[in-house]
C-alpha cells in the first residue's frame, strides 16, 4: 500500500471514529444523569421507564462506543500491516492503541457505571 493510501486511511478512520466516541460519551452521560435523577427535560419519569432507559438506551450507547473502538483498533493495525513505511507503521499502531484503550475504558467504565445505576434504582424501588 502506498504511503498516502495509508496516511488517508489512517485520517478516514480515526476522525470519524473519534468524534463517535466523543459524542457518545456526551450522550451516555446526558442519559446517566437522567436515570439517576429520573427527570428528563424537567418531566419525571417512572423508575420503570428508568429501567428501560438504562437497558435499551445507555447500553446500546456503551455497546455502540466499544465497537466504534474496537473497530478503530482493527482497522488501524490492519493498515499498519499493509504499510511499507516504518513511520507510518507508528501512527497505525498509535491510532489502533487509541481505538483499544477507548473501547477497555468504556467496557471498565460501563461496568461500574451501570452497577451504580442499578443500585440507585434498586434504592429507588425500594423506597
Amino acid at each position: 500500500m502506498s504511503d498516502s493510501t495509508a496516511i488517508a486511511l489512517i485520517i478516514a478512520s480515526f476522525f470519524p471514529g473519534a468524534f463517535v466516541i466523543f459524542y457518545s460519551s456526551k450522550m451516555t452521560n446526558d442519559v446517566g444523569i437522567e436515570i439517576l435523577t429520573g427527570v428528563i427535560r424537567g418531566i419525571p419519569i417512572s423508575i420503570k421507564a428508568r429501567w428501560l432507559i438504562l437497558h435499551q438506551t445507555w447500553v446500546g450507547y456503551v455497546l455502540g462506543m466499544v465497537g466504534c473502538g474496537v473497530m478503530i483498533a482493527v482497522l488501524n493495525v490492519q493498515i499498519a500491516a499493509h504499510a511499507t513505511d516504518a513511520g507510518i507503521q507508528t501512527v497505525a499502531y498509535m491510532t489502533a492503541f487509541f481505538g483499544a484503550f477507548a473501547a477497555i475504558a468504556w467496557v471498565i467504565g460501563a461496568v461500574s457505571g451501570f452497577i451504580h445505576f442499578r443500585s440507585v434504582l434498586r434504592q429507588a424501588e425500594a423506597d
